[in-house]
């Protein structure tokens, strides 16, 4: 008993040696201080904002950084190559600073399930007197095609996506359904280009604003002897998002961060071939929001911050054509709208030693769901829920600094109460995220 609690407090004590010192370059310290939901990075100055707001690369040092494993269940499975990213940025002194991602799926889309073979995520930033200019470019792109030729007979399939379904166009057959797209994981494939603006102003105050273009692919067909037969192709306008924040020095250890955003995806589809006349379907998915959050420097390198926001979600499902072919009852119409308002959250990042570095964070909100549903029927059924309630979420990270390498970790909140397998045979790992973050 005693050797197993030697290696126990060994173990811990070299952990928290891994996990120790100052950084802020890393997906692993924005969610060890709970800010990972969704848009809250934005309110406080790291990394990861380059991708929210392309101009702050120019802040940015000269780095390479790592990112392994994306495991909220602290499972003890293989880390999948879909969590992995290697990330440089260089600064040049005359061209500007250059961000290249390389990584297997985007991240940093409202589908990150449905957008996998990435070829291209690059950032450029140039910095003058009075302002930045930044763009980011992304693309995924993958293909898949085959033909077959059996007595003579020759049938194609091809797919722009490689969503592994099959030679089947459409993989539900007839029923055609809402979240067809991203309930399912159909692949996309997707090009978007970001311009970005930041002003400066005085006492090093700044503006930055970001607009994004994006237009989501999707045509998968089928021939059989030379005949087309089904075809699934995307039928939406191009999507866009719109964001803006503040940066606001009340003193030296007073910082303000106010910001607004808005985020229009168009997943709409057409699917021929299947039934007499065409099917089609308006599907959009909409997010909005604006908060504020205070970060706040307490003794010297420690930082408090706390903030508050509201936001709101909404997916828009709508088939106008007459149903021919398809069961009677089929989803016509369908809006689902989540709104937390308020979500509060705060973070504290602090020097629990010259060489440790602890994080934690939570947010709570009060959420607010409203389903409508209507079918196919004359006269049509309808249905409609409202559900009230709120939503608690809390994080713990640490960190380490030697000389230009940091190494940060977000815990595996089972951890600490289970002691992992030495203490109570609990196969749990000890971090659910780790980054490395080289500086040259």
């Amino acid at each position: 008993m005693f050797q197993r609690k030697l290696i126990v407090v060994l173990g811990l004590v070299a952990m928290l040696a891994l996990s120790a010192g100052m950084t802020q370059a890393s997906m692993s310290r924005v969610e060890g201080m709970n800010l990972d939901v969704p848009a809250l990075s934005q309110f406080t100055d790291d990394y990861v904002n380059i991708y929210y707001y392309p101009t702050s690369v120019v802040r940015q040092n000269n780095l390479v950084l790592a990112e392994l494993g994306e495991n909220p269940g602290g499972t003890t499975t293989p880390v999948q190559f879909n969590d992995q990213s290697l990330t440089v940025i260089r600064n040049f002194p005359r061209f500007g600073a250059i961000a290249f991602q390389m990584k297997q799926r985007a991240l940093n889309s409202a589908f990150p399930n449905n957008l996998n073979h990435e070829q291209l995520d690059a950032i450029w930033g140039r910095a003058f007197t009075k302002l930045d200019l930044a763009v980011r470019l992304d693309i995924t792109n993958s293909k898949f095609e085959e033909s077959t030729t059996v007595g003579g007979v020759t049938d194609t399939f091809k797919e722009l996506g490689s969503s592994g379904f099959g030679a089947d166009p459409y993989p539900f057959g007839g029923a055609f359904f809402d979240n067809a797209i991203t309930g399912q994981g159909v692949e996309l494939n997707t090009v978007g280009i970001s311009p970005a603006i930041a002003l400066h102003m005085s006492n090093d105050n700044r503006f930055e604003g970001m607009v994004t273009y994006r237009k989501y692919s999707l045509d998968r067909s089928e021939t059989a002897g030379g005949v087309a037969g089904e075809k699934w192709e995307d039928d939406g306008g191009a999507s866009y998002a719109v964001a803006a924040r503040a940066v606001i020095n009340q003193n030296d250890k007073n910082t303000w961060y106010p910001a607004a955003w808005f985020v229009n995806d168009d997943l709409s589809w057409k699917v021929t071939g299947v039934t007499p006349t065409a099917r089609s379907a308006d599907e959009k998915y909409k997010s909005y929001g604006i908060g504020i959050s205070n970060n706040m420097k307490v003794n010297d390198n420690n930082l408090l911050l706390w903030g508050v926001v509201v936001q709101q979600a909404k997916h828009e499902y709508d088939r106008t054509d007459n149903n021919d072919g398809v069961a009677s009852g089929a989803t016509k119409t369908l809006e689902e709208k989540s709104t937390l308002a308020p979500l509060v959250f705060a973070a504290v990042e602090t020097d629990a030693t010259k060489w440790l570095k602890v994080r934690m964070g939570a947010s709570r909100a009060l959420v607010n769901t409203n389903t409508k549903f209507g079918d196919f029927n004359t006269p049509q059924n309808t249905d409609e829920s409202k559900e009230r309630g709120s939503d608690f979420k809390f994080a713990l990270g640490t960190g380490i600094r030697w000389n230009n390498l940091d190494i940060d970790m977000t815990l595996n909140e089972k951890f600490p109460l289970s002691g992992g397998w030495v203490l109570s045979g609990d196969n749990s790992t000890p971090f659910t995220r780790a980054s490395a973050t080289y500086h040259f």
